[in-house]
C-alpha cells in the first residue's frame, strides 16, 4: 500500500492574506463612503424636519405672525437660505474615523438649543437663565423690497427682485434673550446603522476580491 503525499504551497495564500490585512488597516476609502452616507442622512433629516419626521419644535406663533409670508405655510425650518445645510461637509477622514463639520457660527445653537435658556424646551429655567441676555452689535443689512423692480431680458421688460430695489435695514445695538429650542440635525437616523453595516460589508468583499481571496 502506497501513501500519496500532497504538498501545498501556501506562499500565494500568505501574500493574499497580507494584502487583505493591509486593505482592512487602510480604511480611508471606507470612512469617506460612510461620511458621504451620513451627509445624505443629514439632508433627509433637514428635508423631513427632524428624526422622526416633523419632530422639530415649530416656530412660535409670535414669529409666524411677525412675517406670515416668510414663516407661514410651507416654511421649512433651518433651510430658509440653505447656508447651514450646505455648510455641513466632511472635514477629515482617517483609517479609524470620519469627521463631519460646519463653519457656521450658529450651527451649535440650532443643534443644542440656545445657551441661556437651556437645550431642553423653551423658557426660563432658573433666575440666572431668565436674566441672561445676548448682546447684539449695531449693524446694517440689505433686504429685498417686497415690491418688484424693473429689468430687461433682451427686448423684454420684466419685474425682478435684485440690487436695484434693495432696502437697507439699520439695526441699533441692543440686548435680547435667546429663546431658540434644540432642533438636532446631526443625529443617527434609525436606518443609518444598517446602511453603514452594508458599506462595511461591501468594503470587505471588495478587499477580499482584490487580494485574490474571492469576493463572497
Amino acid at each position: 500500500m502506497s501513501a500519496e503525499v500532497i504538498q501545498v504551497d501556501d506562499a500565494n495564500v500568505k501574500v493574499a492574506l497580507g494584502k487583505f490585512r493591509l486593505s482592512l488597516q487602510a480604511k480611508g476609502e471606507l470612512m469617506q463612503q460612510i461620511g458621504m452616507s451620513m451627509l445624505v442622512s443629514i439632508r433627509r433629516t433637514f428635508r423631513e424636519q427632524g428624526s422622526p419626521a416633523n419632530s422639530w419644535m415649530p416656530l412660535a406663533p409670535s414669529t409666524i405672525k411677525s412675517d406670515p409670508k416668510r414663516y407661514g405655510s410651507g416654511h421649512k425650518l433651518l433651510i430658509m437660505t440653505g447656508t447651514l445645510l450646505n455648510s455641513i461637509g466632511i472635514a477629515q477622514t482617517s483609517p479609524d474615523q470620519v469627521i463631519l463639520s460646519t463653519n457656521v457660527k450658529y450651527a451649535a445653537v440650532h443643534q443644542f438649543g440656545s445657551r441661556d435658556r437651556g437645550s431642553v424646551g423653551i423658557g426660563p429655567r432658573t433666575s440666572k437663565q431668565d436674566a441672561a441676555t445676548v448682546n447684539v452689535k449695531e449693524h446694517s443689512y440689505a433686504r429685498l423690497s417686497a415690491a418688484l423692480g424693473k429689468g430687461k431680458l433682451g427686448n423684454r421688460s420684466l419685474n425682478i427682485r435684485g440690487p436695484r430695489n434693495q432696502v437697507k435695514i439699520h439695526v441699533p445695538g441692543h440686548t435680547r434673550h435667546q429663546n431658540i429650542p434644540a432642533r438636532p440635525y446631526l443625529v443617527f437616523r434609525p436606518e443609518d446603522p444598517q446602511r453603514i453595516q452594508s458599506l462595511v460589508n461591501g468594503y470587505i468583499r471588495r478587499a477580499r476580491s482584490a487580494a485574490g481571496l474571492g469576493g463572497q
